[in-house]
């Protein structure tokens, strides 16, 4: 009998702990969402992407539909749902020009732009995303 209780209480002891755990701010921002869809025209048209991690070189990503046809130096409009800032290059390797997309943002047009490059439409190469 006294077996049978101590593994129930050690059972309630991981599980508590493993709660604890899982809602732990460190582990909440290891597991904040990279998320960026990315168009092939304004306005979010055309063929899309979705980019959920850093890429050092679009040249191998290619529009869904199976099209063939790689998104390298041709998004004009995105949105970024995810938890991270994205920011996209105009070279591979995360070089050249970059533009900042911050987190939970969108633009409907990236041939106008304040913040950022005034003009980025179909020149991104690259993405790295950051807290």
């Amino acid at each position: 009998m006294k077996h049978r209780f101590g593994t129930a209480v050690g059972a309630a002891v991981l599980g508590i702990s493993g709660l604890l755990a899982a809602g732990s701010p460190a582990n909440a921002e290891a597991q904040a969402p990279r998320s960026l869809s990315v168009y092939e025209h304004d306005d979010y048209k055309g063929r899309s992407a979705h980019l959920s991690g850093n890429d050092a070189n679009f040249i191998n990503n290619y529009w869904s539909g199976g099209s063939g046809a790689s998104i390298n130096d041709n998004i004009s409009s995105f949105r970024n749902s995810g938890d991270q800032r994205a920011v996209m290059y105009a070279n591979a390797n995360y070089t050249g020009a970059a533009y900042s997309a911050l987190a939970h943002s969108s633009d409907s047009d990236l041939t106008h732009n304040s913040n950022n490059p005034s003009n980025f439409d179909n020149v991104a190469s690259s993405v790295r995303f950051v807290i």
